[in-house]
């Protein structure tokens, strides 16, 4: 039988053929697999990730999500663990609602039980994989227009996200997944709304990826209710454009830009690429461009680099 150990759930070792069978209340019986049968681990903080398989083959491959926190734990900080995760399906149906492309497909969320446990669960499409091994797998061997075409169609399904009022949070190499040759948005676990902002966090927390978080995240953080110090701690759309600055540098030179930059770090050697980047990055959010500014500042580098 599976278990639940320290959040996480662990797959039976059983032979027995119906030892990983699930019930979801919409679907029927599937069979749980890990995502890599080689290295068992879940990926996700919050969340245990698994392959979900139709025993009947008559839908294909998905991927389930299984929030780490059991829907009985009453204590706060896994009550806010289970609103994060709630909050997390209420974005997947506003992407649905609007009919946002470029987001990695929601096919349904529930509760499921396990181990005698009752878990909120989210199904999703499977990708090939994602941003960082794809890059890794080619060994960087991208010419600069097609790195700048990554970037570009990433940066475009991150603005339809912000016209919806979603701000990601989350931006980093591995949030984005390739799809059939198509990148797409996933894991909204740390999204917020414009309507909330940021009140659901704890104000001690940690909102996003150490190496991609944005100054005022770290503020944030580092803060924590000491108002003396509390400089900038609001993560916003400006603070996606940051994280995204940092994957833009990601895709052109294979590692993530720290402390003050120069052009001659650059390994890509183009100014105008430096220049975009380089405002994304800025310390200050007002000085960062906004999300659709960046697109259309794309849009003459692209033209120029077909020629």
């Amino acid at each position: 039988m599976m278990t639940f150990n320290n959040g996480n759930i662990e797959l039976s070792t059983s032979k027995d053929k119906y030892a990983n069978i699930i019930y979801l209340e919409e679907g029927g019986e599937f069979e749980l697999q890990y995502l890599n049968p080689l290295k068992p681990s879940n990926k996700g903080a919050s969340s245990n990730v698994f392959v979900l398989i139709d025993p009947s083959k008559e839908t294909e491959d998905r991927v389930i999500k299984i929030c780490k926190t059991p829907l009985s734990y009453t204590d706060t900080k896994s009550k806010g663990k289970i609103s994060r995760f709630k909050r997390e399906i209420r974005a997947f149906n506003l992407v649905i609602r609007n009919k946002i492309p470029g987001v990695i497909q929601f096919y349904g969320s529930g509760e499921i039980e396990i181990a005698n446990y009752k878990f909120l669960y989210i199904v999703l499409e499977k990708a090939e994989c994602d941003l960082a091994d794809f890059l890794k797998m080619s060994k960087f061997n991208f010419t600069i227009n097609q790195r700048l075409n990554f970037c570009s169609n990433i940066v475009n399904n991150f603005e339809k996200l912000h016209q919806i009022g979603i701000y990601h949070r989350d931006v980093k190499h591995d949030n984005i997944f390739c799809i059939e040759g198509e990148f797409k948005i996933g894991d909204l676990g740390l999204v917020t709304f414009r309507d909330r902002d940021h009140s659901m966090d704890y104000d001690d927390e940690k909102i996003g990826p150490f190496g991609w978080l944005s100054p005022e995240a770290t503020n944030k953080m580092l803060s924590k209710n000491n108002n003396t110090y509390r400089f900038d701690c609001i993560i916003d759309d400006k603070s996606d454009v940051f994280q995204l600055g940092k994957l833009f540098w990601y895709i052109f030179q294979g590692n993530l830009p720290i402390g003050q930059l120069k052009i001659d770090d650059c390994k890509f050697n183009d100014v105008d690429i430096y220049n975009i980047i380089e405002l994304m990055l800025q310390h200050n959010k007002e000085r960062r461009p906004a999300i659709a500014q960046i697109q259309s500042d794309l849009l003459p580098i692209k033209r120029r680099l077909l020629i």
